[in-house]
């Protein structure tokens, strides 16, 4: 919940300052979405709380990678750097055409999802899509570090 929590917050605080910019520099009024739809600000704010929500998902399933790792490690560097190499190489291995075939599969496949809550219509089935793979990621790599956890000898 720590993970999630910190994500939810760090992600609103970006997703708050870009707005504080954007009223500053530009002026307020319809917000023009990347299919070259305008809508009223209030649905565009509306938008932008749900690609907030949607990138949180996708940082809390990184987060229970993490803790599935870090709960088999004493290091907690050993539990970064591997997150670290996942994250990278899942990006890097999506791209590569050989791999299509498995680029579903790879955790960060969905992660720029969130463009399609910038469109209109919004496309749903890519939105489900994502939030089902970040969902099931999060209760295999939380049941493994639940289990690690329970089953640990944390004295020593």
């Amino acid at each position: 919940m720590a993970v999630v929590l910190f994500t939810l917050v760090a992600c609103l605080l970006v997703a708050a300052s870009a707005l504080i910019m954007g009223v500053a520099l530009f002026p307020v009024g319809p917000v023009t979405l990347l299919s070259g739809t305008t809508v009223p600000l209030s649905e565009g704010l509306l938008r932008l709380l749900f690609v907030v929500l949607y990138v949180t998902a996708a940082m809390a399933m990184l987060g229970a990678i993490g803790m599935a790792i870090s709960s088999l490690t004493e290091h907690p560097i050993a539990a970064i750097a591997a997150i670290m190499i996942l994250a990278i190489s899942s990006e890097v291995a999506d791209n590569i055409p050989q791999f299509a075939a498995i680029g579903p599969y790879l955790p960060s496949h969905w992660w720029l999802g969130f463009d399609s809550i910038l469109r209109m219509p919004v496309d749903t089935t890519e939105l489900t899509h994502g939030l089902l793979s970040f969902a099931v990621y999060i209760v295999i790599f939380g049941s493994i570090a639940w289990a690690r956890f329970t089953s640990a000898d944390i004295t020593s």
